[in-house]
């Protein structure tokens, strides 16, 4: 039987997989060998180069796996190679070592998604307070000191705002001004109970202003290890405050918002009101910009939701004039065309084109009025609501003229086809069909 000559072959490959080389083999260690990672499965070795220790690992469970660097660590001795949790997300990877008669300390988060490691860079500065001028360290040493830095996701990247303070704050640093319950509740010293959802904390002063930063819990999964109890903390808010112990109050200054990692708002207040130019933005589905004055929209601004971007200029936060549309995006339908508001309200034409079809007509507060063109007819309509004499577009290249009272259909509709010849009269009241249809053959007979 086939499958017996293929047992040979498989043994031969298999004999072939057991005996390849590992990318270790061979080559000085600088630590011991780590094998099976509990955050990854892959296996890390400290390698002795001629320009100094590089540490390598590799998920090496299939004949492709390739062993990526982890670090350059220069001419260094490994001391100690440790796991430890900062947040709710798997495990930080720490890696202790001398070099030049001095410690440092790096730490590395691994990505399941593209089985990677990388650098947390975001740490590095608590994690060089820890280790300067210390002549003895060890991880125990470390963990003591990790254990009482804030609790948040270092490993996050955020975009940046532009504002320098704001761009190189050192996370770890800063005064806690106090920890806030779901519904923006101080918390004095709260337990896992009491559902600890938000901390500020200040890091700067000038002038009776406080820069502050509002971290928010990501909503997943709380860790508790013994007696601490760790979540997914992330940047919600920067912003320059005169009364920082209120979730928000007294904001003065630059405030920048985050969802996730990007930037969902950004601006400056002028106590507690907004000015100048601002810009928001969420999930890639809507953003807006343009300027405030006085806390209201004034001038020229742009707003995009879904797909559909909307130019005009507002004055008193409302409304005014002429509003562009316009839709570009590889959607099903695509939109041009134009509104015009007076007081934040439609007032004047209005033109809209989508999928190759047009609506043009006029409206008075907000509803239509007079004659308008749509994708259904031609006609008039009497506040927002169809009147009078209508032509309405049917199936197959059909013609429909009907009347409307209070926007439904009343009295007889006539059908004509692509040709011009009718083909049946119907009669209506109050939108609803009544009395007899009468339907018309080739030759014009009705029956």
């Amino acid at each position: 039987m086939k499958w017996l000559w293929a047992l040979p072959l498989i043994a031969g490959l298999a004999s072939q997989t057991l005996n390849a080389a590992e990318f270790y083999e061979n080559k000085p260690l600088a630590h011991p060998l780590i094998q099976g990672m509990q955050e990854s499965s892959a296996t890390l070795a400290f390698i002795k180069e001629a320009s100094g220790v590089k540490g390598y690992y590799c998920v090496c469970n299939t004949p492709e796996a390739n062993p990526q660097l982890l670090d350059d660590f220069g001419q260094a001795s490994i001391e100690s190679v440790f796991l430890m949790s900062l947040d709710s997300e798997d495990p930080t990877r720490f890696v202790l070592f001398r070099q030049n008669d001095r410690y440092k300390v790096y730490a590395y988060k691994y990505d399941a998604y593209d089985h990677l490691y990388s650098r947390v860079t975001r740490l590095q500065p608590a994690l060089d307070r820890i280790t300067e001028g210390q002549k003895r360290l060890d991880a125990p040493t470390i963990k003591k000191a990790l254990s009482r830095i804030t609790p948040l996701n270092y490993r996050l990247y955020y975009e940046e705002s532009g504002v320098p303070e704001f761009d190189q704050l050192d996370l770890s640093q800063g005064d806690l001004v106090s920890y806030y319950g779901q519904y923006y509740d101080p918390l004095s010293d709260p337990t896992p109970e009491d559902e600890p959802y938000f901390f500020k904390k200040t890091y700067q002063e000038k002038d009776g202003r406080f820069l502050t930063v509002t971290f928010w819990r990501w909503l997943d999964a709380t860790l508790v290890e013994g007696n601490r109890t760790l979540y997914n903390y992330r940047v919600r808010r920067i912003a320059w405050e005169t009364e920082p112990a209120k979730f928000t109050g007294g904001e003065d200054g630059q405030s920048v918002s985050y969802d996730a990692e990007s930037i969902s708002a950004q601006g400056a207040y002028k106590q507690g009101v907004r000015i100048g130019p601002w810009s928001t933005a969420k999930d890639e589905k809507y953003s807006e910009s343009g300027h405030f004055a006085d806390g209201k929209r004034e001038g020229q601004w742009s707003l995009y939701q879904d797909g559909q971007t909307l130019d005009g200029e507002y004055h008193n936060d409302l409304r005014e004039g002429h509003w562009q549309l316009s839709n570009y995006d590889e959607m099903e339908w695509v939109a041009t065309g134009f509104q015009t508001y007076a007081h934040g309200q439609l007032n004047g034409p209005s033109e809209l084109t989508i999928a190759g079809v047009t609506e043009r007509g006029s409206y008075i507060d907000d509803k239509r009025q007079g004659l308008w063109t749509t994708k259904t007819g031609t006609g008039n309509y009497t506040d927002d609501l169809q009147s009078g004499p209508w032509t309405l577009k049917a199936e197959n290249g059909h013609i429909q003229t009907v009347s409307f009272v209070a926007g439904k259909k009343e009295g007889e509709l006539r059908d004509t086809d692509a040709n011009g010849v009718l083909t049946y009269i119907e009669h209506y009241k109050a939108g609803v069909l009544s009395g007899v249809r009468e339907s018309l053959l080739e030759s014009g007979a009705s029956r």
